[in-house]
Formats: structure tokens, C-alpha cells, sequence
């Protein structure tokens, strides 16, 4: 199955992108956490850096979003051609309905021999081994986006909570 090998490249690729998006994540972050909890002002240079970050993060995460969909779109290709090698299993070949003009005994021995010669156990474990790989990837990001929301989450209640505190000492 040669496009479980191409396959190989292509996660490779999609892992690399995540692991970037991964780590502008927790930049963006990190600097989203100390302008929560600092006076800074919006015209302020960090603040202006951030929402630079932020952009490169979404830009970012448009090409990851990308790979991922590839990649999906990469496994359900391959998943196909398998399919295709199974069908191709219980239909003659034509030389097979060749020589079965002659002799169906002969056609249905040669049918069976090409079956049993098929290795179809190694590509099924290879083509699972990759839909693994693949939810393994989607788990992992998963699980930063949902740490970085919690963090997110947290810093914005800090910020809502400066606002309300400025806001109750500008009505006194």
C-alpha cells in the first residue's frame, strides 16, 4: 500500500505543526496571564505584541486545522484502496476467468492461492497503526486546547474582576 507510506510524511508534518501551535499557545499564554493580572493599558507595546502572537496563533491553527483534515482525508484514501484489495479478493482476475473457459477447478485453485499469497494482516495493522497515530494527535491537542481555556478562562476573571472593582471606585 503505497499510500500508507506517503501517509508517514504527512503525519510527520501535521505532528510538527501541532507541536508549533503548541508552543505559540503557551507563549500567547503566558503573556495573556501577566497582562491579566498587570495594569496594562491597550495602547500599551506588550499588548500590541500580543495581538500580534494572537493572530500568528489562529493563522496557525488554520494550517494545523488543514493537516489534521488531510490527514483524515489521507486515512479514509488508504482505508479505501484496502477495501478495493479485499473486494479484489472474491472476484476473478482475468486470466483466472481465462482459464476457467478451460477448467474451473484450475480458476477457483488459482483464486484461492492468489487469496492466501495477499498480505492483508500487514496492512491492516499498518492502517490501524496510523488511525491511531492520528487520534493520538487530535487527544493531545485536545487536551492543551482545554488547558489553555481553563487558564483563559482564569485570566479573563481576573480582568472582569479589576473592571468591576474600577468601575464601583469611579461611581464613588
Amino acid at each position: 500500500m503505497a499510500t500508507l507510506q506517503n501517509f508517514d510524511a504527512e503525519i510527520a508534518k501535521t505532528k510538527q505543526v501541532v507541536e508549533d501551535m503548541r508552543t505559540k499557545i503557551e507563549q500567547s499564554g503566558s503573556v495573556l496571564d501577566t497582562l491579566a493580572t498587570a495594569d496594562k493599558k491597550i495602547g500599551d507595546a506588550n499588548f500590541d505584541i500580543e495581538n500580534a502572537r494572537i493572530e500568528d496563533v489562529l493563522k496557525q491553527q488554520k494550517v494545523m486545522e488543514g493537516n489534521i483534515a488531510d490527514l483524515i482525508i489521507g486515512l479514509e484514501d488508504a482505508t479505501n484502496v484496502f477495501g478495493a484489495e479485499f473486494k479484489s479478493m472474491k472476484n476473478y482476475t482475468g486470466w483466472e476467468s481465462f482459464v476457467g473457459v478451460f477448467s474451473s477447478q484450475r480458476k477457483q485453485r488459482m483464486r484461492t492461492d492468489r487469496v492466501r499469497n495477499m498480505s492483508l494482516a500487514g496492512n491492516l495493522q499498518e492502517l490501524l497503526a496510523k488511525s491511531d497515530t492520528i487520534v493520538g494527535i487530535l487527544k493531545a491537542q485536545k487536551q492543551v486546547l482545554d488547558t489553555r481555556y481553563k487558564t483563559s478562562e482564569a485570566s479573563l476573571s481576573q480582568v472582569i474582576e479589576r473592571r468591576k472593582t474600577t468601575m464601583s471606585n469611579l461611581e464613588t
